[in-house]
């Protein structure tokens, strides 16, 4: 697997002033080099994960999503991706979800809001000459992370700030509460129906 530390480094735990300057910049973090160490692990079992490059990992409260290169997960089968996901989240004690570097806001974007679906996105300039990406959902009800996760999550590892709006927000049923009456207040009300 291609990662951003020198392998030999990275087994040692032993960094060169090339590697320790990367984590002394938090380009690399100490979620970084924790995944990195199980994902040379597995390599022995999946060895499809030696033609993958790593890129980044977050950790939100809801998950921690591993970021590998764009094109990385084509190539691997299903099974073994959920394997890896499933060995990954035994050694960390949390869900992970692996995903794609993509270029495009949107196909980043999928495979973190899924089941829910992107309905539009829209690219906002602000008066300070920063960007805001907007994206809709269709079902807030079938979103798995937090909105504060995909924002954490954007900001991170492609630098942009999110707003999620949703299509069709979710509606908790309020039921209409029921008065008690006492047996002389019952008599009292069939005798005005009557």
């Amino acid at each position: 697997m291609e990662i951003p530390v020198c392998t030999f480094d990275l087994k040692t735990g032993i960094f060169c002033e090339r590697c320790e300057e990367k984590i002394r910049r938090g380009e690399v973090t100490e979620l970084d080099i924790k995944i990195m160490r199980a994902l040379l692990e597995l390599e022995k079992n999946f060895h499809q994960l030696q033609s993958m490059s790593y890129v980044k990992s977050v950790d939100t409260k809801d998950a921690i999503v591993v970021v590998l290169r764009d094109g990385n997960l084509s190539a691997m089968p299903q099974h073994s991706l959920a394997s890896i996901k499933r060995k990954l989240s035994d050694i960390l004690g949390k869900n992970v979800k692996i995903i794609e570097d993509a270029v495009d806001i949107g196909r980043f974007l999928e495979p973190l809001v899924a089941p829910a679906r992107i309905v539009a996105i829209n690219k906002i300039w602000l008066p300070d000459n920063s960007t805001e990406i907007r994206i809709i959902l269709d079902d807030e009800r079938s979103l798995k992370l937090s909105v504060e996760s995909l924002q954490e999550i954007s900001r991170v590892t492609k630098n942009i700030n999110l707003k999620v709006d949703f299509a069709k927000k979710s509606q908790k049923k309020v039921r209409p509460v029921k008065q008690k009456v006492g047996p002389s207040e019952d008599r009292d009300k069939r005798q005005n129906v009557t």
